[in-house]
């Protein structure tokens, strides 16, 4: 596709965008009024604000320390719940002071995999049933956060003080998101401190401070502030730590056990800013208006692999993030919906290595990457059929600008993409529901470009030129409700990744891309059953699902070396995941609450590669589980958490395993005396299980932490 073609195709959703905001009362809905929703619809019939429970069975429950589950949650918006994916939804809204962040939420999601290269704050990504952590995207309230260089999101970077819910799209990609996604899709949607349960407050304002094992202090405050005319949200928050933790170092030698002795991680330490804002406005032709703003300032040392640390490497990290929703009124008496976002993004990446510990060469470098663009999302459900569809368009922009200082100046060149998205689909529903059938599809054009000769001579050719192509990605489902208890769940569909600049271009040193690389493609395919009720035995909302799941994965990209000095990228990967997911959940008699996920996994290299092909993918343990017991009552309440990790291999020749692992955790949270302040203790991995996720980057033992909040 030639690059005008794109470029009209994004200025008319501008277009389309601005007529929105300077036309709003054209699409103002009468709606009905006499309904409280107001004339909104659900597949072709009339939407309630507020389900009630015994009319929905929810998706995948998580049940984890002082995370509150609104287990028949169903989107207003997407209805995404009530279709045949499977989508887990995490609630924070009412979490109480943890020190816990990202990557821990998520490790206790069922078929989600997170690999940390360190503890608390450090570097670390995930996985979604077998995938790499490239094919999963990430995004903070339709907002994508992966960028075009790496291709995978630092969930160390995200902030969890100013999230309201986590979403959790199992094995495809929803039609209101901008990119395919081989593994999911996981979506931050930020919340306020006044959702508490109790009803919006005139201004609430809320201070927590926690501090524990290796240094560890969190602080963080927000304001919240509500009238006729707008509703404000702030939020700022402080976070540092040594990181000093013991741990065994091998020196290199795992099959000596002699020279085996217990070390301190060094140059470990880090410190993190964040703030978030949020400003909604009430005004007339809108159903919401809001400008929002996240930014996180990270800084801290790269300790390298425990068996060789560094002493001096460090990484700076500044991310900022500015996004304005608008949702005029509803068209043709709530028939017609449309939302739109416009977005920008920017992150500065400064790594500094002296003593060349980290890559064996001296390195300083100041990258940036910059991201905007615009989407359109629209949902039509006509009076005349039982039918819902949905359109998404979005255009995008990205640039990675590189600068080294060391061991020469150079700055540039630039690496660009466009990317245009559009996506649609439909959901025909028979049998007053009992029966909902999906089908969508995405398009995705997109034209990469670089402008630059090797620096030096002897290195291969480097691609130039501007890269275009196209993917599609199909898929259909199908949701059988036979009972009010029982629902059954099925897809297919076809997903992609398309290649980072990374393997496009390189990186002008040992790395030498290749632009003729092709997405990796997946076939996705499950099969799964909800059971679900008001009370069964005694037992309160009890819940249970169960998937298997088939996906096969091709034109994989791996690395292989092409000169003495540099390696290639190369299309010939492939692979086959099976596996089960198993999720349950309930509460009886004495607010006590049971949860608890299991995941069998089976990933085999199908690949053309000898010493490759029939091995298991590296971090995809086979069996992974999670368990827990919370009590909640009046004046306390405390909970115990079980995570256990089965043996996995750590690289793909299945050289090196590493044993399986149990955590436990605790946690007591005391209500106070005085009105709205608690008192949390944490205690995790109490069992003192000393492990790790990556070769060589060992995790942190048993830990304690104390956490004060107070509300006023």
């Amino acid at each position: 596709m030639k690059v005008t073609r794109n470029r009209h195709l994004f200025l008319a959703g501008i277009i389309t965008l601005c007529a929105i905001l300077l036309f709003p009362q054209a699409c103002k809905g009468k709606g009905d009024k006499n309904r409280p929703d107001g004339g909104a619809k659900k597949n072709g019939a009339r939407l309630k604000e507020a389900p009630p429970k015994s009319s929905s069975i929810p998706d995948t429950l998580f049940f984890a320390p002082e995370i509150i589950v609104e287990g028949f949650y169903i989107s207003p918006e997407k209805e995404i719940f009530n279709r045949s994916g499977f989508v887990g939804l995490i609630e924070l809204n009412n979490k109480t002071t943890a020190i816990e962040d990202a990557a821990d939420i998520l490790s206790r999601t069922v078929g989600v995999k997170v690999n940390q290269y360190g503890g608390l704050g450090s570097f670390a990504t995930m996985s979604i049933r077998g995938s790499s952590s490239t094919q999963v995207q990430v995004y903070i309230d339709g907002v994508p956060l992966n960028d075009a260089y790496s291709g995978f999101t630092d969930l160390s970077d995200l902030s969890l003080d100013d999230i309201g819910k986590i979403e959790v799209y199992r094995g495809f990609s929803p039609t209101g998101f901008g990119a395919s996604s081989v593994g999911g899709t996981v979506n931050l949607v930020p919340g306020s401190s006044l959702a508490d349960g109790k009803g919006k407050a005139p201004a609430a304002l809320t201070a927590s401070a926690s501090s524990g094992s290796f240094g560890t202090r969190k602080y963080s405050t927000a304001f919240d502030l509500n009238n006729s005319i707008f509703s404000m949200h702030a939020h700022g928050g402080y976070m540092e730590s040594r990181g000093d933790f013991s741990f065994l170092d091998d020196n290199a030698t795992p099959e000596n056990l002699l020279d085996d002795e217990i070390a301190a991680r060094e140059n470990n330490d880090f410190t993190k800013w964040n703030i978030a804002g949020k400003l909604d406005l009430e005004m007339p032709g809108f159903r919401a208006l809001s400008l929002n703003h996240s930014s996180v300032i990270r800084e801290g040392g790269v300790p390298g692999i425990g068996a060789d640390q560094s002493s001096r490497a460090r990484l700076e990290r500044d991310r900022r993030i500015s996004w304005l929703k608008i949702k005029p009124e509803t068209c043709f008496t709530g028939s017609l919906q449309t939302d739109a976002t416009v977005f920008y993004s920017s992150t500065a990446e400064s790594f500094f290595d002296p003593g060349g510990e980290i890559d064996l060469t001296v390195q300083k470098t100041d990258n940036r990457i910059i991201s905007f663009g615009s989407n359109l999302k629209t949902g039509y459900a006509p009076d005349f059929m039982p039918l819902s569809i949905e359109a998404f368009l979005e255009g995008k922009k990205e640039r990675f600008h590189p600068v080294e200082y060391l061991p020469i100046y150079q700055s540039g060149p630039d690496r660009k993409r466009e990317t245009l998205t559009f996506a649609s689909s439909g959901d025909l529903s028979f049998f007053d529901e009992r029966v909902i059938v999906t089908y969508g599809h995405r398009w995705e054009w997109y034209t990469s470009e670089f402008y630059d000769e090797p620096f030096f001579p002897w290195l291969p050719p480097t691609p130039l030129g501007k890269i275009s192509g196209r993917k599609d990605s199909p898929g259909a489902g199908m949701r059988l409700r036979p009972f009010q208890y029982l629902t059954i769940k099925g897809n297919i569909g076809r997903y992609y990744r398309v290649p980072t600049f990374f393997e496009m271009f390189g990186n002008l040193g040992s790395v030498t891309g290749d632009s003729g690389l092709k997405p990796e493609s997946g076939l996705n395919r499950d099969i799964g059953i909800i059971l679900s009720a008001d009370r069964f035995w005694g037992i309160g909302n009890p819940f249970l699902e169960a998937i298997y799941l088939y996906n096969e994965i091709d034109d994989l990209i791996l690395f292989f070396p092409n000169s003495q000095s540099t390696v290639k990228p190369e299309n010939i990967g492939s692979a086959r995941i099976r596996g089960i997911e198993l999720s349950t959940a309930g509460t009886i008699p004495g607010s006590l609450r049971l949860s608890g996920n299991y995941c069998w996994l089976e990933s085999t290299d199908t690949g053309p590669i000898p010493y490759y092909n029939g091995n298991s993918l590296p971090a995809r343990p086979e069996h992974e589980t999670s368990a827990a017991i919370e009590y909640l009552g009046k004046m306390w309440s405390a909970s115990w958490e079980l995570h256990y990790t089965g043996t996995n291999f750590l690289d793909r020749a299945n050289g090196k395993m590493v044993d399986g692992r149990t955590i436990h955790n605790l946690n007591l949270t005391l209500k106070s005396v005085i009105e709205d302040m608690t008192l949390t203790i944490e205690g995790l991995n109490i069992g003192d299980e000393r492990a790790s996720d990556v070769a060589g980057f060992p995790l942190p033992g048993r830990s304690f932490y104390v956490s004060v909040r107070y509300r006023l």
